[in-house]
């Protein structure tokens, strides 16, 4: 009986050496990923490492991988996570415009979406870098994305069915118009547009403005 007790004593006093852990069950993988979401900002995609984040919260690398199966698994969860952050800021956007006013929600439209590029430099290229899901691993970046091409074909869809704009080939319209916003964010972001930060949404609208202006039937200006 004694030696029952002392088994079980020593284990309680081993239990009470045992550090605590710092992320208990779930934690981890949310702890990672904004870990990452910060790295990806201050030092940009290439220099982001598992290691690296593993370190910065506080466990080992090893861990990491019981939640992401590499690098790239990792990644393709900050792209689908910038998406739909992506889809719920053009949402609030949109939501400043009358619906009537077709033009003008494109514009609004495109300031969200270059403003957004600018505030999240680092999410933003692993979003529209090189291909994450190349191989078909990661179908929830292909759903995010295409749930943020679906706001543009409403908006052009909507703009049509009123007469507001003229009949078009909408998915060449969608891809001319993702086209001309994700050359604003760049140019901005590469510094080839000099344009003042807070100007960076007046810039995005008049600059998408040019490509509106040719929907529009009765080609009017856009306020």
């Amino acid at each position: 009986m004694r030696y029952v007790r002392g088994v079980a004593s020593a284990r309680r006093s081993s239990a009470k050496k045992k550090p605590a852990g710092r992320y208990h069950h779930g934690d981890l993988r949310r702890a990672l990923l904004d870990v990452a979401g910060a790295m990806l900002e201050e030092d940009g995609p290439e220099a982001f490492t598992m290691r690296e984040a593993a370190r910065r919260v506080g466990v080992d690398h090893r861990a990491a991988y019981r939640h992401f199966e590499d690098r790239r698994a990792l990644l393709a969860v900050v792209a689908e996570d910038g998406y739909r952050e992506l889809v719920e800021v053009i949402e609030r956007e949109l939501a400043l415009a009358a619906p009537s006013d077709h033009g003008a929600r494109l514009g609004r439209l495109a300031r969200a979406y270059v403003e957004f590029a600018n505030r999240r430099p680092g999410r933003y290229q692993v979003m529209t870098g090189p291909r994450v899901n190349e191989d078909g691993r990661f179908p929830g970046v292909e759903t995010a994305l295409a749930d943020a091409f679906h706001l543009v074909r409403r908006e052009l869809d909507a703009g049509i069915a009123t007469g507001a704009f003229r009949p078009v080939d909408v998915t060449e319209v969608v891809l001319t118009l993702w086209a001309g916003m994700h050359g604003v964010a760049s140019l901005i972001a590469m510094r080839r547009l000099r344009v003042r930060r807070e100007g960076f949404g007046d810039f995005a609208e008049r600059a998408i403005g040019h490509t509106v202006r040719g929907l529009l039937r009765d080609d009017t200006e856009l306020d």
